[in-house]
């Protein structure tokens, strides 16, 4: 088997990069490649068999200890991965490890999945992530937005890309899901309650869709730890009266998001690009259309392949409440046929599977591996 070294942050599947490195490296070993993981100091063990983890990392952050974390991460590791035949940085801040790990002649790969794929870049260490970018061999963005803002700064990527989109656990494809009249007439957001998912939009797209269905629901899961926002959005829901309307679960396991799923009409994230912020995919779309739910997204971001619009959901122009709340409303409308969307929705996550993720990344190391002419 082929060994790989994986940088990462913790394989939790409760944030993104933990959920991402948790859902490729546990299929790894099917496809002839031997894991190795290195992951932050002090993270849980992953709990998949057979899977060598070492919670040694320090180097995450960007801090004037940087270069000492970089050095004393770079001794934790050298010597576990003398058998590896390359490294794949899972997250974007080990990119100079990787770069450390690779003056051997070891090839590395890096996975970008949104905003920091960028704002590394403008950290006082942006020369150390720039010259890994420059020494990597594959690029891996999740998404084509993400790819042609990374090329956009840094042209000479252009020639390691290769787009990878995100993917989903399919194994719930033959379980039944309840049909629209089983459904109540609500939507549900996920995750960090922040400006770039767009929560403050959504609220505003409610107060317009509660004129004609008074009873809809908005339901928002997800961090509740952006305390100024969330007082934004809450003073708004107040002033246009659909406070009863907007109910704040806060952050629930991702296992135990299915019991909103069967009860929505729809998953509702309207990504906004907030400064140097953008959704890089949007993985919760895709997790919605699983059980059968359609999902909002917006052009102008990772959305665009996370939602195929007039098919598993809808793609908006950002910021645009008026066209938000249409389509919320069309998903509400008795007679819009939510059941052919809900049975498109589960086609298009079918496509979408983390076996495909998979088989990509396999095909990189393959070709990784290739002798350069």
């Amino acid at each position: 088997m082929m060994k790989v070294a994986y940088l990462t942050t913790d394989l939790s599947r409760d944030n993104g990069w933990g959920r991402y490195s948790y859902e490729i490296i546990k299929r790894m070993p099917a496809q002839g490649i031997d894991p190795i993981v290195f992951t932050m100091s002090g993270t849980e063990p992953s709990g998949l068999f057979g899977i060598e983890q070492h919670p040694v990392l320090s180097s995450f952050s960007d801090g004037l200890l940087k270069p000492f974390r970089l050095i004393t991460d770079w001794f934790s590791v050298r010597r576990t991965i003398k058998g590896c035949a390359l490294i794949h940085c899972l997250a974007e801040q080990f990119m100079p490890l990787a770069y450390l790990l690779s003056s051997e002649g070891r090839p590395f790969a890096v996975s970008l999945h949104g905003t920091y794929a960028l704002s590394v870049l403008k950290t006082f260490w942006k020369s150390l992530y720039h010259q890994a970018y420059k020494k990597t061999s594959a690029v891996l963005p999740v998404s084509r937005y993400t790819a042609q803002r990374v090329e956009e700064i840094l042209p000479f990527t252009s020639t390691k890309v290769r787009i990878v989109p995100n993917g989903v656990d399919i194994d719930i494809a033959d379980t039944p899901i309840p049909a629209s009249h089983l459904r109540e007439q609500a939507f549900l957001m996920v995750g960090h309650v922040k400006p770039r998912k767009g929560v403050l939009q959504a609220v505003e797209a409610m107060g317009m869709v509660v004129q004609r269905f008074p009873d809809a629901v908005l339901y928002i899961a997800g961090s509740l730890s952006n305390d100024s926002y969330i007082k934004q959005v809450k003073t708004r829901a107040a002033a246009l009266g659909v406070e009863k309307n907007v109910m704040w679960l806060g952050k629930i396991p991702a296992d135990q998001l299915d019991v909103y799923y069967k009860r929505v009409r729809g998953l509702v994230m309207p990504s906004m690009n907030v400064g140097d912020s953008f959704e890089g995919f949007g993985l919760v779309h895709l997790e919605a259309n699983v059980w059968g739910v359609p999902a909002i997204g917006s052009f102008g971001c990772g959305n665009e392949d996370a939602v195929r619009d007039g098919y598993s959901g809808y793609l908006i122009e950002q910021g645009n409440i008026k066209a938000l709340s249409e389509a919320m409303l069309r998903l509400l409308d008795p007679g819009f046929d939510w059941n052919a969307m809900s049975a498109n929705a589960r086609q298009f996550s079918q496509s979408m599977s983390w076996k495909r993720v998979v088989d990509a990344c396999v095909s990189t190391y393959k070709e990784m591996g290739q002798p350069k002419k």
